[in-house]
């Protein structure tokens, strides 16, 4: 995993994989989001990633199909050192050199999607790259690029091999036809949609609407489905009736502000 994400799952792997079927010819995942549980299965196996944020997936894409190339981008920004130069910023010092970086990142994050989306992921607060919303693109972590520099990126690159990749509406993966296919959706939750717009974890977020239409799909669905939901009285109500069985768990977020909520209250959500 080499991402920062809001609401990451790194610490849930084990309770949402032991839900799995015995047997599995193809995993979707349709909003991959951080790609917790995308970098924990197994390779041998047909996967195929969404999200509907272009620079999220630029990445991923980039990790895949020109892997040498962007990990040498990367590893050409060097991480902070004790002998870079500080500034202060709000009240906190930090190093200058990372510090110019990121503003150029964020001013001109088309030039290289995936190196800026990246970049901005690793050294923004929170891991919330959310171009939206400028006011919270703010440097606050110039560690988190030391990644860059580890066996970790050769990893997620390994693990990219042959993984079908996509950016656009969740629908197509649980509609597109297939043999013994089990998705894992983990979508935006409910508690997200009710905070205010500025407080809001993620550029692409669900709507009251948007949860209903998911819920509906997902009934729908002829593939094996599991769901990471927030224990909200919304979904329970969407799901009530369905062959949906519904599973209360509760571990800690990664990545988030949620963090500072010390454990969530989840459901699973799972239709075989």
């Amino acid at each position: 995993m080499i991402f920062r994400y809001p609401g990451g799952k790194r610490k849930a792997i084990r309770k949402i994989t032991n839900r799995m079927p015995n047997f599995v010819r193809e995993i979707r995942e349709p909003f991959v989001g951080g790609g917790s549980f995308f970098f924990a299965i197994p390779t041998d196996v047909k996967r195929w990633i969404n999200d509907i944020h272009p620079g999220l997936i630029s990445v991923y894409t980039a990790l895949r199909d020109n892997k040498e190339e962007f990990i040498k981008k990367c590893r050409d920004i060097k991480p902070a050192s004790r002998d870079d130069f500080k500034v202060l910023i709000g009240k906190t010092l930090q190093n200058k050199r990372l510090y110019d970086k990121f503003q150029e990142m964020v001013k001109d994050r088309d030039k290289d999607q995936a190196l800026s989306y990246f970049f901005i992921n690793r050294t923004v607060w929170a891991g919330r790259v959310n171009y939206s919303l400028p006011s919270r693109l703010y440097y606050s972590n110039p560690n988190g690029w030391n990644l860059a520099h580890t066996n970790k990126m050769e990893l997620a690159a390994c693990h990219m091999k042959n993984a079908k990749i996509t950016c656009g509406d969740y629908s197509v993966l649980l509609e597109e036809s297939g043999e013994d296919v089990v998705i894992f959706a983990d979508p935006p939750y409910v508690c997200n949609t009710e905070m205010p717009a500025t407080d809001q974890q993620y550029e692409y977020n669900f709507t009251y609407k948007d949860h209903e239409r998911f819920a509906k799909l997902a009934k729908k669905c002829v593939h094996k489905m599991i769901i990471s939901y927030d224990d909200h009285k919304l979904v329970r109500e969407l799901f009530a009736g369905s062959h949906f069985k519904i599973y209360e768990e509760e571990w800690k977020y990664s990545g988030s502000t949620l963090s500072k909520k010390k454990i969530g209250k989840e459901l699973i959500l799972v239709n075989y």
